[in-house]
């Protein structure tokens, strides 16, 4: 079966490479046919050069009023790459998001702007031809898993209360083999251990020690899961799509109705999670690269390898009204990618404790964090606690697993705890509730960006906090002064009271509502 190849502006997923020495872009390139109108069908056709390639180029944008995705079909002599930008092109940056729907079609997203390359490989100076065709397609249906949380850790979380050089003396007392700083200011340090059963004995030696505030194992936590997609965006406008429950939505359009006039300013907002893929279209501008970073590789660009951070940032500030993909919440929303869940979605505490920090020192109003496990962690404690003292709202989700107890850190006294809600406004099945739950808002089949181009609907409260920290950075840009706890207020007094009258533990205050929460705004 043969393989396609799509490029990606992304250098950090692919690890090293050698740089391959490729015309300039463009030079030799031809335009793809035009489409039929009726059929929106055509060809690509000629002669395979020396070398046995084809390069052709083509424009997103020309075709987003009449579909999706385009679909490449060749023959079993030819390969076909597709690249997203002309710099990928001249790099060669290729992935392989994209297997074949049959043996020999391929699938390509239109989520970029500019130009993009198709580069056909078959025989020398022999002639093909490659049928493609302009389709429509819904988001991808995928189910993200249910949060859980690993103690199985070699690493160690210390608070200490003395001196800098008696903690490197704690590390060679206990025989670490690493020893980094988490925090300076909250005296947090991580020390790494050979084994688990080391760190397990450096644990019980380390809390008998003088100097010592506190001492949990580095366990680890998961992520809980005129645009052509709007139509699928029920939670902005339910109007009964898919036998749902007219208005059982934030309210959004009456939102931006109220709006319209007003001035807002930019405000900044950090997504705690897998990175983001900034190249989208819809991410235009609404992406703050210099002001993230990724814990996990250690580097500056908080590239996403998984899709749970850039579904979650789709939510709260894609561009609106640009023919793309789909509405985001705020349009005044700046997001700072953080970095600190792996490709496989899992992150460790002592990450998480460095992004919150992160956050905070980089004047973030608000923190998503669509992440939680069942162990609570004490170094997060400590850094949502600087995080509340520095007046900063921070939007936790509840947690996935159905159960009558909040996750951590929704669990934890300096979050605001969100749960989920379906279309038709009640309580997700799978959504944690309990003492603690603040608000429920929208996050089952909710549509939204994956790392690699493609759109999905996803369901988990991880989908449903982006929901609440977008109206919670709407309010902040509509009035910059306006307090953390002003804005917890609003949020909860002007949600749809559901379930039991007043607060309940099932549905916290109510389901969320945009346009009743600018209305509260004085």
């Amino acid at each position: 079966m043969k393989k396609w190849l799509v490029g990606l502006t992304v250098f950090g997923l692919l690890g090293t490479m050698v740089p391959v020495q490729t015309e300039a872009a463009g030079t030799g390139a031809k335009k793809l046919p035009v489409l039929d109108t009726k059929t929106k069908k055509a060809y690509i056709k000629g002669t395979f050069d020396s070398k046995g390639k084809a390069l052709f180029y083509f424009d997103t944008k020309t075709y987003l009023t009449g579909g999706t995705h385009l679909k490449f079909a060749a023959d079993a002599t030819e390969a076909v790459t597709v690249y997203e930008s002309q710099t990928d092109y001249q790099k060669q940056l290729v992935y392989e998001r994209y297997a074949e729907v049959s043996d020999q079609s391929l699938i390509f997203p239109l989520s970029w702007s500019g130009r993009q390359y198709i580069e056909i490989e078959g025989k020398k100076n022999t002639a093909f031809v490659v049928p493609f065709k302009l389709e429509r397609f819904e988001p991808m249906r995928e189910q993200l898993a249910k949060a859980s949380t690993s103690a199985k850790a070699s690493s160690l979380v210390v608070k200490v209360t003395g001196t800098t050089s008696q903690t490197l003396q704690l590390s060679e007392k206990t025989d670490a083999v690493k020893r980094e700083t988490i925090d300076a200011g909250l005296k947090l340090e991580k020390f790494t251990y050979r084994t688990v059963m080391q760190a397990l004995a450096a644990k019980r030696q380390l809390e008998q020690t003088r100097g010592v505030a506190y001492v949990e194992l580095d366990s680890q936590m998961r992520g809980l899961g005129g645009d052509v997609f709007k139509s699928y965006q029920w939670s902005l406008n339910n109007t009964g799509q898919r036998g749902g429950v007219k208005g059982a939505d934030i309210n959004f359009d009456a939102m931006k109705k109220r709006i319209a006039s007003k001035k807002q300013s930019t405000v900044l907002v950090a997504v705690i999670d897998t990175g983001i893929n900034p190249t989208y279209a819809d991410f235009a501008g609404r992406v703050r690269m210099d002001l993230g970073y990724d814990f996990v590789n250690r580097q500056r660009l908080a590239i996403d390898d998984h899709g749970h951070g850039s579904h979650v940032a789709g939510v709260i500030a894609a561009n609106s009204n640009n023919t793309y993909g789909m509405s985001g919440i705020n349009a005044k929303a700046s997001i700072i990618p953080i970095k600190v869940l792996s490709e496989d979605n899992y992150g460790s505490n002592s990450n998480i404790a460095k992004g919150i920090m992160h956050a905070v020192k980089n004047k973030a109003k608000v923190i998503n964090m669509s992440i939680g496990g069942g162990f609570s962690s004490r170094a997060i404690e400590d850094a949502l606690a600087y995080a509340k003292k520095q007046g900063v709202l921070v939007v936790v989700a509840s947690g996935n697993d159905g159960a009558n107890k909040l996750s951590y850190p929704a669990r934890s006294q300096y979050a605001f705890s969100v749960g989920s809600s379906n279309r038709f406004d009640k309580r997700s099945a799978f959504s944690n509730y309990g003492e603690g739950l603040d608000l429920i808002a929208p996050g089952q089949d909710i549509p939204s960006y994956l790392s690699d181009g493609e759109s999905a609907f996803w369901s988990g409260t991880s989908m449903a906090a982006p929901h609440v920290a977008g109206v919670a950075s709407l309010l902040y840009s509509l009035k910059p002064t306006i307090k953390a706890s002003e804005v917890e207020s609003i949020l909860k007094k002007s949600a749809q009271d559901l379930g039991k009258k007043g607060y309940d533990t099932s549905y916290g205050y109510g389901r969320l509502d945009a346009d009743r929460a600018v209305q509260l705004l004085r």
